[in-house]
């Protein structure tokens, strides 16, 4: 198993949470994965950012996925002053209809690791430049933004 997820870091910690996961999912769960919050936080390796994106994909129930991305966004865009993830995602949560959660979360996170970057956020070729609170904390031209936008898979 550790050869498989080498790659990923962290290996011999995620090799244990996964073999760990599925002992427990076998033992207590029927060798079927939860479909409920309570129940997947109680599965190694598994906190509600994951159990938020395993609820939401897999089983079509909305849920706000909060990693760092997310948080620096949600805090850019001025939604939320909150530093705790939970209390972020209920912030968010009063602002986004439900049945839009899992994939705003998805959007947010995407944009964050391609575009909104913590360090230098390339502003001058952002789509939301218009409606961001924090324009200009990166650079606004164009061609120097440019530069900075990392490619995703359909680039």
């Amino acid at each position: 198993m550790e050869e498989i997820i080498r790659p990923t870091g962290f290996f011999r910690a995620k090799t244990n949470s996964i073999v760990g996961m599925a002992q427990v999912l076998c033992d207590r769960f029927g060798g079927e994965v939860p479909g409920r919050l309570k129940d997947l936080v109680t599965l190694p390796g598994v906190g509600r950012k994951t159990a938020n994106v395993v609820l939401g994909n897999a089983f079509g129930v909305p849920g706000i996925t909060v990693d760092t991305h997310f948080q620096r966004l949600v805090n850019r865009f001025r939604w939320t002053e909150e530093t705790d993830p939970v209390k972020i995602e209920q912030a968010v949560a009063e602002l986004i209809p439900k049945r839009d959660w899992t994939m705003m979360s998805h959007r947010l996170i995407w944009h964050g690791r391609r575009m909104c970057h913590a360090r230098k956020p390339a502003c001058g070729v952002c789509p939301l430049a218009a409606l961001c609170p924090s324009y200009g904390i990166g650079p606004t031209n164009p061609v120097e933004a440019a530069k900075l936008v990392r490619p995703g898979p359909f680039s």
